[in-house]
């Protein structure tokens, strides 16, 4: 086989690593308790929630069927078919942290409820958070900008407010862009900024985190090379 020849079938096989070491899939993250079923919220609210660190004091597990907090003539009261949600006032919420690393990109989804019998008043709003953060718990690309770095603190437009119909769950969304320098931990987050008074409900939470495909180029570049370097050491040894 010609020297050519053996560089070509190199080349071949890299595109076929190509084919899968590019097309990098978004893992679920194992959320503990994403539903908010873990507790028993049936004699009254729970404060906070299994498996979920929180902050701002107001968050509580509602058993929304049975319990005190129950929605009379409102809505199925919760997405997944069990009986909690997460109620959420003033400025508050609840999160969970992974383990990440610099350019993986993460998204978070959910549901969400503007309750008609305490709704959400002018500029309070329900919303998902993803934030990356370094080792020692700082928000991480310090030397891109700290808080305004790119990954930290992303919204997208999906989230409930005011003007969100009252008693239907809406879906809530939002997802990164690759993380930052320094990056070592990703946070997913609801978030409640309860300003102006009101109180929302979240369930059904899931959340992914993948790392950014390496770019075709790169994938064959480098096949190309190691092709280069086997042929020489073929022609070296004959």
């Amino acid at each position: 086989m010609t020297i050519r020849n053996k560089m070509l079938q190199t080349m071949g096989a890299g595109a076929l690593i190509l084919l899968f070491a590019s097309g990098a899939q978004a893992a679920p993250v194992a959320l503990v308790n994403p539903g908010f079923e873990a507790d028993d919220a049936s004699g009254g609210d729970v404060f906070g929630a299994t498996g979920w660190g929180n902050f701002g004091g107001g968050t509580f597990t509602t058993d929304g069927t049975n319990g005190p907090g129950a929605f009379p003539n409102c809505c199925s009261p919760v997405a997944n078919g069990g009986v909690n949600s997460m109620k959420l006032f003033s400025t508050s919420g609840v999160q969970q942290s992974f383990a990440a690393t610099v350019g993986d990109v993460a998204t978070m989804s959910g549901v969400g409820l503007n309750f008609g019998s305490d709704p959400i008043l002018n500029v309070s709003q329900l919303l998902l958070q993803i934030g990356f953060f370094d080792a020692n718990g700082l928000p991480a690309g310090t030397a891109a900008g700290g808080n305004t770095a790119p990954g930290f603190n992303l919204f997208d437009g999906n989230i409930i407010d005011a003007s969100t119909p009252q008693d239907v769950w809406t879906a809530l969304g939002v997802g990164t862009a690759p993380a930052p320098d320094n990056t070592a931990e990703v946070r997913f987050i609801v978030l409640y900024l309860g300003a102006s008074g009101g109180a929302a409900f979240a369930d059904d939470l899931s959340a992914t985190l993948a790392p950014i495909p390496v770019p075709a180029a790169v994938w064959l570049f480098g096949s190309g090379l190691l092709g280069l370097v086997g042929v020489a050491r073929r022609r070296r040894k004959g």
